[in-house]
């Protein structure tokens, strides 16, 4: 009886030590499971983060690539405008361009007082077709922005009476929308604005006309580029 009794016990206890070896098991394999998710995770970011450096070393190269080409062929026509007595110039404002291809305007910025800094905006405005009367209501100005401009905002920090040249380039893309339509020939407008400071605003010239300039507006003045698409 004893030896039955024992026996019982026995198989009794190695059930509870396997209960427990697979208790410790899945234990072990949710932990596992766990580092697993927060290795990929930690790899995602990484690609996140390395991607973001790339492409800011695109977008700054650009910039370098095109201040260059603006500062050989416009940078005399800028200083003379600025040491005339204009704060801010833009002696080229008009180009013809042909869609896929792109141009540089050249602004120039003059600090007059003492040392401050500048930032500057642009923003596309309207479009229209070659009669320049007639709007193109499918340009989309959010997507002109990003596909179409390449700038830097700044801030640039300039002493008295120190001259910045800002390159502006104007990409025509084969878009006016996120809907692909296809960009029409016509005139189309783009707002520059110089603001003094590290602030940026809207450079949107109608909401300025309705609400007031802002003081931070450098010579109270919102500047233009025309872009002629040919047919």
């Amino acid at each position: 009886m004893n030896k039955k009794i024992c026996s019982k016990f026995s198989s009794v206890q190695k059930v509870k030590n396997n209960r427990k070896k697979v208790t410790h098991f899945m234990n072990n394999k949710k932990g596992f499971e766990l580092s697993a998710t927060m290795i990929v995770l930690i790899i995602i970011t990484i690609v996140i983060f390395i991607g973001s450096l790339y492409f800011l070393k695109i977008f700054f190269s650009g910039a370098e690539q095109i201040k260059g080409d603006i500062e050989q062929s416009t940078q005399k026509q800028i200083e003379s405008l600025l040491r005339s007595g204009d704060l801010v110039a833009i002696p080229l404002n008009k180009k013809t361009i042909k869609k896929g291809t792109g141009s540089i305007f050249g602004l120039g910025i003059r600090n007059v007082g003492s040392e401050k800094y500048f930032s500057v905006a642009t923003k596309f405005h309207k479009a229209f077709e070659p009669d320049g009367k007639t709007e193109i209501f499918e340009a989309d100005p959010f997507y002109i922005g990003e596909n179409w401009l390449l700038y830097s905002e700044g801030p640039y920090k300039l002493k008295s009476n120190e001259l910045k040249l800002v390159p502006v380039s104007v990409t025509v893309g084969n878009n006016l929308d996120y809907s692909s339509t296809s960009t029409q020939p016509g005139t189309y407008v783009f707002n520059v604005c110089v603001f003094k400071g590290t602030d940026i605003f809207d450079c949107d010239i109608e909401l300025f006309k309705t609400i007031g300039f802002p003081e931070e507006l450098y010579n109270q003045k919102v500047y233009q580029i025309f872009v002629e698409v040919p047919a």
